[in-house]
């Protein structure tokens, strides 16, 4: 089987920008009907317009993934639109970079509510849909943070190694419904987040990556596809570094 995912519909959170909106661009290459979730209605309009631009038609809805209430709008508004939610991806998160000591408990917060309870509200709301329509595929977002560490942001590093249980978890639990839960762990991807540094810095971070360079979105995107995809039927539970090789070694 192939990476064809025509007729089937996909939801990808935080599409706004980077790594979401680069999964988001594969998967609508890919054949997905989209649905496309942000909680930043202006960078989630961009995002529609550009997909637009490529060809890509997508349904925008806003979303707060750490609110069940806007979860719970997002999964109607798709079934609603198109009878059917075959592919969930849980990629909103957020970053809070301070040492340990600097740390608030509101940081702690936001940042676990959005990334870890984020993932668990989505995949959880998705999981009467998809089997209502005899199965589907969840993929996570965790990072290769949960395995080592890269730089002070205890709050998320927390949060995605989580989200790993989370999947296995999920991942045994659903089975039976014939939903298959998978995880991608992303290294250092090239993504706004990087456009504040100059070359000499990008250089610097390519620098420890194996493959000698930074990731692309579409790099975690294709990844999406071919898990999203019946080329992965018989993978569940899985936690897939897309790295370069820098889980293995980035110092």
């Amino acid at each position: 089987m192939d990476n064809n995912l025509e007729n089937q519909v996909a939801i990808v959170t935080g599409a706004g920008q980077g790594i979401g909106f680069g999964i988001a661009r594969c998967l609508g290459r890919a054949g997905a009907q989209l649905v496309v979730a942000d909680v930043n209605q202006e960078r989630l309009d961009s995002a529609t317009v550009a997909l637009g631009e490529m060809g890509i038609d997508a349904l925008a809805i806003a979303c707060d993934v750490a609110d069940q209430q806007s979860v719970n709008d997002l999964m109607a508004g798709a079934s609603n639109a198109f009878g059917r939610i075959d592919v969930l991806v849980n990629n909103a998160g957020v970053i809070v970079v301070k040492p340990i000591d600097e740390q608030s408990e509101s940081d702690w917060d936001r940042v676990i509510d959005i990334n870890l309870k984020g993932t668990f509200l989505c995949a959880q709301a998705v999981l009467d849909p998809m089997a209502a329509g005899g199965g589907g595929s969840i993929i996570n977002l965790c990072s290769m943070s949960a395995y080592g560490f890269t730089t002070p942001h205890l709050p998320y590093t927390a949060s995605k190694a989580g989200i790993i249980g989370l999947t296995r978890d999920f991942a045994v639990e659903v089975a039976d419904r014939q939903i298959r839960v998978n995880a991608i762990a992303p290294g250092p991807i090239e993504t706004p987040m990087f456009d504040g540094l100059s070359q000499a810095q990008k250089d610097a971070h390519a620098a420890k990556v194996p493959l000698k360079r930074l990731g692309h979105p579409d790099d975690i995107g294709n990844t999406a596809v071919f898990l999203a995809s019946g080329a992965a039927a018989f993978i569940t539970g899985a936690v897939i570094p897309v790295t370069g090789g820098a889980d293995l070694k980035y110092s």
